[in-house]
């Protein structure tokens, strides 16, 4: 039997031990004594900030800044614990403006180092340095100083072995004190950042105040990519920021920022505000990079939550949700419809080019003359027939012969040498090459193909028409089509325990239905787009989707999401072979759609290959 241990009094802490455990708190390694610093210096109003690391921080940490400096006779008590000047009651915390306020900092590095600080503050004639021990004996002295601050973190931990020995590499050390300062380098742009580690630079920006460029440079050397402005307000609260477009891509999230009123922080809500909404635009586990500046009220944010101040809670969480999910929505499509737009003109003209070529040909049905023909007014003339219905045919080409658009006969001429060529029309003329593997139809262009994908963009037709009677800034109606004998759907159990919001989003997207026996659901009228391409087994696993966004989803995008995902269910397919005439109809409604450069899900609609893309293909 073990020797019961005899019972310790409750005894006070010596001073200098209070001091360092209470230090733990605030500084766990080098990146946080750096992070203090760093914001110390921009409360100072510091225009260069300049960090200096010998042994990842565990040697030396020189931290100096241009700042307005401390006053001579105020320096002793800025390393006093808990003296500041940023508050002066815990009701400020709820209305602070500034990145530093508990006035900890400095005294906890100074329990776990050997610290000197020297600063010069305007009104004085002379700098003053102040060198403090782990025991909390200081001096001072006067110095030569132009002006602001210096603070030099000797021996960090040198007291604190079992703290000291949980210290990683040199080389990782410095490197989380590098990604901290990425973080401030694009918060505060007009700033000049510097960071040398054993007398090397490692990270240094020019100060422009070009947010853009920092925020390119950051993300890696050359980056060439679209970054698009994020801008919208909603008072007394705002977004603002930088996203990349949807073509640059990461597997994680290592190039997103996110900034509550320009302060650094992480957090998930955040997080999942973006990614929800990019699923439109990207598909899953794909990370656009990103800046996200977040404005809110001081007293809506709670920055008191972790002494390192990086995690904050919100008052209205939903809130702060809502807003950032509508910033970059509205930033992408703005930037999907400039993009858009330059798309359409390229490619404008495919359906005139088409059409004349193909109204040559005397062979061609009258119906693929005509220029506006719909999806499903072909696919009742020309059925859509999947490949597995095909005769068998081994040596059918993967490309299916189209004929392709000729030049009108006046401009195939040819022109004698000395001919007056003005106003001849080079344009080069679009043409309709094809479906590749009856999934692809391609486009030619003198210097540019077009692929398309056939299902991504029929899937964002069908989306399209349904959220335009969803989506509040459109409105628009759905003519539906009542059914002769109405469908009977039979829902999952986790659909049918909580159906009223179900009903809502069925009737929002153009369907008529009701509640029948046993939970199931009687549909009598749906989108009259969708007729043919609908049945009970569909809806329900679109149904079984829309229930699994659960009730802590806003059930506006949990419909949109239903949208997404009956459009993607009912869209045609790959591998389905499709007549030139529905080819040409699909191009015809993609190019009227909104917005259709991906699908709901984020899959592009459209890939555009220049030439030099081709050349590069083949070396050359």
């Amino acid at each position: 039997m073990e020797e019961e241990q005899p019972r310790q009094p409750i005894l006070a802490l010596s001073e200098e031990e209070a001091r360092r455990i209470s230090a733990g708190e605030v500084v766990e390694r080098p990146v946080n004594v750096v992070k203090e610093l760093v914001e110390n210096a921009l409360d100072a109003g510091a225009t260069e900030v300049r960090i200096e690391l010998e042994d990842g921080g565990r040697q030396l940490i020189r931290v100096t800044d241009n700042g307005h400096g401390i006053p001579a006779l105020e320096l002793p008590l800025a390393v006093l614990p808990h003296h500041t000047s940023k508050i002066r009651s815990l009701d400020d915390v709820f209305g602070l403006s500034s990145l530093g306020f508990r006035g900890e900092a400095l005294a906890s590095i100074a329990a776990v180092s050997r610290l000197r600080i020297a600063s010069r503050h305007a009104a004085d004639e002379l700098g003053t340095a102040l060198s403090l021990d782990p025991a909390g004996l200081s001096a001072t002295e006067p110095v030569n100083l132009q002006g602001g601050t210096e603070v030099e973190v000797r021996e960090l931990f040198h007291n604190t072995p079992a703290r000291l020995k949980f210290l990683r590499s040199r080389q990782s050390e410095t490197g989380q004190v590098a990604r901290m300062l990425v973080s401030y380098a694009i918060a505060w742009p007009e700033v000049r950042w510097e960071l040398v580690s054993g007398g090397r630079s490692l990270l240094a920006t020019d100060g422009s105040g070009d947010r853009r460029r920092v925020l390119a440079d950051l993300i890696e050397p050359g980056f060439r990519h679209p970054l698009h402005e994020l801008d919208y307000e909603f008072p007394p609260s705002a977004v603002s920021g930088l996203i990349s477009d949807p073509t640059y891509h990461r597997g994680n999230r290592s190039r997103q920022w996110y900034f509550i009123n320009r302060r650094p922080v992480t957090n998930r809500l955040l997080y999942k505000a973006v990614d929800d909404a990019m699923r439109e635009f990207l598909s899953s586990g794909k990370y656009p990079a990103g800046a996200f500046f977040v404005e809110l009220p001081p007293e809506e944010v709670d920055v008191n939550v972790h002494p390192m101040k990086l995690e904050v809670s919100f008052s209205q969480p939903q809130a702060v949700y809502q807003l950032l999910t509508t910033a970059v929505r509205r930033g992408l499509n703005r930037a999907a419809g400039e993009r858009q737009s330059g798309l359409r003109q390229s490619l404008s003209s495919v359906v005139r080019p088409l059409d004349a070529g193909l109204s040559s040909k005397p062979q061609q049905p009258e119906s693929m003359r005509r220029p506006n023909l719909s999806l499903a007014e072909a696919a009742r003339q020309y059925p859509l027939r999947d490949t597995a219905e095909q005769a068998p045919a081994a040596v059918t080409p993967a490309v299916q012969p189209v004929p392709r658009i000729e030049l009108q006969p006046e401009r195939s001429l040819q022109l004698p040498e000395n001919a007056d060529n003005a106003g001849f029309d080079d344009t080069p003329t679009l043409s309709l090459v094809g479906q590749v593997g009856n999934s692809y139809l391609v486009l030619s262009s003198g210097e540019r193909l077009y692929v398309v994908d056939q299902h991504a963009a029929h899937e964002r037709i069908l989306f399209e028409r349904i959220y335009a009677a969803v989506d509040p800034g459109r409105a628009a109606a759905i003519t539906r089509q009542s059914l002769l004998f109405p469908m009977l759907v039979s829902p999952s159990a986790a659909v049918a325990a909580d159906l009223p919001p179900v009903l809502e989003a069925l009737q929002r997207c153009g369907f008529s239905v009701e509640e029948g026996a046993g939970g199931s659901l009687i549909v009598s009228e749906i989108p009259q787009f969708l007729r043919q391409r609908l049945d009970p087994t569909l809806l329900a696993d679109a149904l079984e989707e829309f229930a699994a966004g659960g009730v802590s989803a806003l059930l506006e995008d949990r419909i949109k999401e239903l949208a997404a995902s009956i459009s993607c269910r009912a869209a045609i397919k790959a591998r389905m072979r499709l007549s030139q005439a529905e080819q040409l109809a699909l191009l015809n409604m993609l190019l009227s759609s909104w917005s259709s450069l991906s699908c709901p899900h984020g899959r592009p609609t459209i890939l555009e290959i220049g030439s030099r893309e081709l050349e590069s293909m083949f070396l050359r």
